[in-house]
């Protein structure tokens, strides 16, 4: 039975339950951000446990209602199904244009450890932890909403699952309607997508070219200004991977080398309000060091802004959001050691005038 996508994991609001207190978390790290209409910034990230995967990960949720000065205690927790031998990872955020709040989040299937392992496929490494087995890499993406997430108390929906695939990235809306979700398959030897013509409330299966080296693709999008979408992808290639799109995301080039340095990490890239495009990304080939913003003028052909913010090593994870002029964005640092989640609010000028302010700490057990 496919428990990861027939049962979700529990949704628990305000959880009061110690084990999920900051003072004991021994892992966390992989923060995502979304700001609302009303300017409240939300921030999720992946703890629990002593590492990933493991059988007590679980995805947290807090806010802050003065632009990242204070933070709330978690408003919601995602925790692994342990009765059900389902793991819990990845949260991923994002405010849609009418306001509402997303929630995503991945689920997959564990199952006991026995005495003598299985033999490990070909790039599928056989995990096991603390009496867990973690080789099943078939994931199921789930989601809740919140209509309002300006509200005192805000109220998400019953969780659904949109499908398979592992979203790591937010989604990309075209400007002629559609939304783009790169939750890519683990599994497959191509790049995976969905498409939805509906707002989101069904999403049909894409596949483009096949997959330069990677583990987890974490994609992400953005249309250039002559209507193409440019898609990239992490690879372990020492830079970013690309497909382009000419026909509004029904169909996507092969795949190859973007020019773009990255050490096999995630990155973020979207366009901002003022229309420049925005990458954010460790200026390395070979570490996670060095967590850089870019500003390019023109598509992403060349990027004469950059401002590198934190030169430290064991940054990953970056993902933003954009209110009233400034980018708030977030990142991890050393997820088993400082454990730190870390944000950082800029402005464009900042990042031409290289005086992007340093970042703060929000969590660190």
């Amino acid at each position: 039975m496919d428990n990861a996508k027939r049962y979700p994991c529990p949704l628990l609001y305000r959880p009061e339950d110690p084990a999920f207190g900051e003072s004991i978390r021994r892992f966390q790290g992989c923060p995502t951000i979304a700001v609302t209409p009303g300017g409240r910034v939300y921030v999720g990230w992946y703890s629990g446990g002593s590492r990933e995967p493991h059988i007590e990960n679980y995805n947290l949720l807090i806010f802050s209602d003065d632009k990242g000065a204070t933070w709330s205690e978690p408003l919601l927790v995602i925790p692994s199904d342990r009765e059900r031998l389902i793991h819990a990872l990845d949260i991923q955020l994002w405010c849609d244009g009418e306001g509402r709040l997303h929630v995503f989040w991945v689920q997959n299937n564990v199952k006991p450890a026995p005495p003598v392992l299985p033999e490990a496929k070909a790039g599928q490494p056989i995990v096991a932890v603390e009496g867990y087995l973690f080789d099943d890499f078939r994931h199921a993406m789930w989601e809740t909403v919140c209509e309002d997430p300006d509200a005192k108390e805000p109220v998400f929906s019953e969780p659904r699952c949109l499908g398979d695939g592992f979203l790591r990235c937010k989604p990309l809306v075209t400007s002629g309607g559609r939304i783009l979700y790169f939750n890519y398959e683990q599994t497959d030897p191509r790049y995976a997508y969905s498409i939805s013509y509906d707002g989101g409330q069904t999403l049909e299966r894409r596949y483009a070219g096949e997959k330069l080296a990677t583990a987890f693709d974490e994609g992400m999008a953005y249309e250039r200004r002559d209507g193409s979408i440019r898609a990239l992808f992490r690879t372990v290639k020492g830079e970013l991977a690309e497909c382009l799109s000419t026909d509004g995301g029904e169909s996507f080039s092969e795949a190859r080398l973007s020019g773009i340095a990255s050490p096999n990490t995630r990155f973020y890239i979207a366009r901002t309000p003022t229309g420049r495009l925005l990458l954010i990304n460790n200026d390395d080939r070979t570490e996670r060091k060095n967590m850089t913003l870019y500003l390019s003028e023109d598509d992403g052909a060349t990027w004469p802004h950059r401002a590198t913010f934190d030169t430290r090593t064991a940054l990953s994870y970056p993902d933003a959001d954009f209110k009233d002029g400034r980018i708030l964005l977030v990142y991890d640092r050393e997820r088993t050691g400082a454990r730190e989640i870390l944000f950082l609010s800029c402005t464009e000028d900042d990042i031409v005038n290289n005086t992007v302010p340093n970042p703060t700490v929000i969590s660190k057990p």
